[in-house]
């Protein structure tokens, strides 16, 4: 690798697919094995995925790898690089069709696979928030006898959010999936490298990654991506910030009716005074 060209950001999407690839079963294997904290013998991966990007513009959602384990165990692998505030709506959604999927009109409910969802988001899920862990599980189970009966196997869920991977790896250097993280967001720090010195599939995966950064058409690509990644995360944060700005003004419309002081107004909605005073001219 030449010292001026750094590497691509395995986490987008092109990237993803061209790295966990058929032919690279044993990496996947790995990454996979992180997450579940089991053995894999065995994985099929589906070639039909291997794609690269023909659009890089496009609005990015979520990316996904499937793989059959070798209990038939169907595993999908979701990046998730923006947040659009829907995130558990979309999971399920996501897991729902790839289960559903398997069953033909006339089959028997007893021999659909158990389906695992992977999701490795970029950002921190705003229902884990309090929750340190890297990883959570998610399964459906009864709690209102304090028991946690599991009603069925066949649902499992991961959700991983890359930014609490480096505080986990300073708690704990030897934790795999806080490694596979780290190099997902970012192979170019130095951090990484160490961690290959411990962890021989990342290594395998870097060495992979290395030859595929030479690829002048992939980094194009992949270019494009990641740019298109930041004008839909600007877009998102700027939506947000005008959807805030209205609710202020219309607070301050309501306290304006209710001829509440205008030093009040202020104090609540955290509008100036001269925009409080713009909002009184108007109704």
């Amino acid at each position: 690798m030449e010292e001026n060209k750094q590497l691509l950001k395995p986490k987008i999407d092109v990237v993803f697919h061209s790295l966990f690839r058929v032919g690279n079963e044993n990496i996947t294997k790995a990454i996979i094995s992180a997450v579940t904290k089991e053995k894999i013998n065995k994985i099929d991966l589906n070639n039909d995925r291997h794609i690269l990007g023909k659009y890089p513009e496009e609005k990015l959602g979520i990316l996904d790898l499937r793989a059959i384990l070798d209990n038939g165990t169907i595993c999908n692998i979701e990046v998730q690089l923006a947040d659009n505030k829907d995130t558990a709506e979309r999971f399920l959604y996501y897991w729902s069709r790839i289960y559903s999927s398997q069953l033909i009109k006339g089959d028997d409910y007893a021999k659909i696979n158990k389906v695992i969802g992977i999701i490795i988001i970029d950002y921190e899920f705003e229902k884990t928030k309090e929750i340190e862990n890297l990883s959570t599980k998610w399964k459906i189970k009864e709690v209102s006898t304090g028991k946690e009966i599991e009603l069925t196997d066949v649902f499992e869920l991961y959700i991983i959010e890359i930014p609490k991977a480096k505080r986990i790896l300073e708690k704990d250097a030897s934790n795999k999936l806080a490694q596979w993280m780290l190099f997902l967001n970012n192979p170019n720090e130095k951090e990484v490298s160490k961690i290959m010195n411990e962890n021989k599939e990342i290594k395998e995966a870097m060495n992979e990654l290395e030859e595929m950064s030479k690829d002048e058409e992939l980094r194009r690509v992949a270019e494009l991506r990641e740019k298109a990644i930041r004008d839909e995360k600007n877009g998102l944060r700027h939506a947000r910030a005008e959807g805030i700005k209205e609710g202020k003004i219309a607070t301050a419309k309501e306290l304006l009716k209710m001829n509440m002081k205008l030093e009040d107004i202020i104090k609540v909605t955290k509008l100036t005074k001269e925009e409080v005073e713009k909002i009184k001219k108007e109704i």
